[in-house]
């Protein structure tokens, strides 16, 4: 399985998307920004004030996601460079004493992220339900899609986090003209 069948995956119809977390390599070691300038707005939506104050509301919380996951990793990698200079000065066993509370600080820091990546990913779903019913109008149906978010995940699978902008179904369509039929 490629990464463009998981992106198939998340977005079978291929409506315009914009991705939070893609599937790519270093993906879950930076944190994002949710995009707001111009050319990521949809094509059907004409408010730009809308836009923007959509895209600023998402921005508040995408912007926490992964946060602190950089600094996990500064830290582990101080940690293991010490071990290794340990062990070459012959301090074998400070080496193995401190191995288990290394990987322990590991997988610590890496639950309490995605503990803290799960309440932010419930947030961003409720900015998606609060602007969800002035989009319509616009014949855009807001839907906020997320996979392998959780702790235990099928090996090299990378969280994925994608807004997806699809139209209207028929009867959920808002009638914005005054005639009465």
């Amino acid at each position: 399985m490629g990464l463009t069948t998981s992106k198939q995956e998340l977005n079978p119809l291929d409506y315009p998307a914009i991705w939070i977390s893609e599937p790519t390599m270093f993906s879950d070691f930076q944190t994002t920004k949710f995009p707001t300038e111009p050319q990521h707005k949809p094509v059907e939506l004409k408010d730009s004030a809308l836009w923007d104050e959509f895209a600023a509301s998402m921005n508040v919380s995408v912007s926490k996601l992964n946060q602190y996951i950089g600094w996990m990793y500064i830290m582990y990698l101080v940690v293991l460079v010490m071990c290794l200079l340990i062990g070459i000065g012959g301090q074998i066993l400070w080496v193995q004493i401190l191995t288990f509370p290394i990987i322990l600080m590991n997988l610590a820091g890496h639950f309490y992220i995605v503990k803290r990546n799960q309440r932010l990913d419930q947030e961003i779903g409720t900015i998606i339900q609060a602007y969800e019913t002035r989009f319509l109008p616009h014949n855009i149906q807001l839907e906020y899609v997320t996979k392998w978010t959780d702790f235990c995940k099928p090996r090299h699978q990378r969280a994925m986090r994608v807004v997806l902008f699809g139209p209207v179904p028929n009867q959920e369509r808002p009638n914005l003209s005054d005639d009465v039929a």
